[in-house]
C-alpha cells in the first residue's frame, strides 16, 4: 500500500493511503513506542451484482506482552466519513472499518491514549479522609496515602513498610515546587496533565515509576515540539536521562516533524552563545 503524508508525533499518528490493487497492506506504524498500527485494503467481489466491495481494515496492538497497560485509539477520516472510533489494543485481530464500493485514496488520523481502570475524582477535594502529606520546596499538598498506593508500586512499598514518612504522615520531595505537586496529585486523582510544567511532572514520575503518567506527559511534549523546544527539552532529557522522551523526540526528527536544519541553526546560536559567557 502506498502512503504519503506521515506524520508521528508522539500519540498521534496521520497518514495517507492509497489502493492500486485488490489486496493492500500498509507498513506497520509505531506509536510512542508502544503498540503498533496497520491498515489493510481487501475488493471482495459480490457474485450478486458482479461489481466489487472494498473492505478497509485496522488492527492495534501492543508491542510488548509483559506491558500490563491497555491502549485505546481513537480513528478518524474525513474521506471514509469516520468520526472518532474508538478501538482497544488486542492480540492483533483485523477490525473492519469501511465497506465501499469505490475507495482509491483515503486518510487515516489516530490518537492513541492510555486507559485507566479507576479514577478516584470522588475524593479530590475531601478533606477530612486525607491522611499524607506532600512536601515541596514552597509548599505541600495533602493527599490519601490509599490513593497514592494505588497510583505507584514505589509508594505504595514506602507506605505500606516502616519508613520515616509513614510514620510521619509526610515525604519531602526536594527540587519540588507546590504547584508540580499540585499537577501529580491532578493526574493521579483527576487523570488531568497541565499544559505547562510537564517537564518536572515527568522527572516525578519517573522517580515513583509510573510509566502511564510518563508517556502521557511525552506525548504531550512531543506534540508541541519546535526547532526550538526539541534543543531544550532534548538536553532536559540527556541531563535527568529520561530515555522515554529522548527516544521520542529521536523518533520525531526521524519522522522530519522537526527538520534538522532548524534545530543546527538554533544549536550554532546557543554555542555562540556559550563560547560569549566564556572567560
Amino acid at each position: 500500500m502506498e502512503t504519503s503524508n506521515l506524520v508521528q508525533r508522539g500519540n498521534i499518528l496521520q497518514v495517507n493511503c492509497y489502493k492500486r490493487s485488490s489486496y493492500e497492506v500498509s507498513p506497520e506504524f509505531l506509536i510512542s513506542g508502544c503498540t503498533t498500527f496497520q491498515v489493510k485494503v481487501l475488493e471482495v467481489k459480490m457474485q450478486s451484482s458482479h461489481t466489487a466491495m472494498c473492505h478497509i481494515l485496522v488492527r492495534f496492538f501492543k508491542n510488548c506482552p509483559k506491558d500490563n497497560n491497555t491502549y485505546s485509539i481513537t480513528l478518524s477520516s474525513s474521506k471514509l466519513s469516520i468520526a472518532e472510533k474508538s478501538f482497544l489494543s488486542d492480540d492483533g485481530t483485523w477490525h473492519l472499518i469501511k465497506e465501499s464500493d469505490q475507495v482509491l485514496a483515503f486518510d487515516i488520523s489516530v490518537v492513541m491514549d492510555t486507559v485507566h481502570i479507576s479514577s478516584f475524582e470522588a475524593l479530590y477535594d475531601d478533606t477530612e479522609l486525607v491522611d499524607f502529606e506532600l512536601r515541596g520546596e514552597d509548599g505541600s499538598v495533602k493527599v490519601h496515602k490509599a490513593v497514592l498506593a494505588a497510583s505507584s508500586h514505589v509508594l505504595k512499598r514506602m507506605l505500606s513498610g516502616s519508613w520515616r514518612e509513614t510514620k510521619e504522615g509526610h515525604v519531602d520531595v526536594p527540587g519540588t515546587s507546590a504547584q508540580t505537586l499540585q499537577h501529580f496529585k491532578d493526574y493521579i486523582y483527576l487523570r488531568k496533565l497541565p499544559n505547562t510544567g510537564l517537564e518536572q511532572v515527568l522527572l516525578l514520575a519517573s522517580y515513583y515509576m509510573i510509566p502511564q503518567l510518563e508517556q502521557k506527559c511525552v506525548n504531550k511534549l512531543v506534540n508541541s515540539l519546535t526547532a526550538q523546544t526539541t534543543c531544550d527539552l532534548l538536553e532536559f532529557a540527556m541531563k535527568h536521562k529520561v530515555n522515554r522522551l529522548i527516544l521520542a523526540i529521536l523518533e520525531c526528527v526521524q519522522n522530519r516533524c522537526v527538520e534538522v536544519k532548524d534545530m543546527r541553526s538554533f544549536f550554532s546560536t546557543c554555542t555562540d552563545n556559550n563560547c560569549e559567557e566564556l572567560p
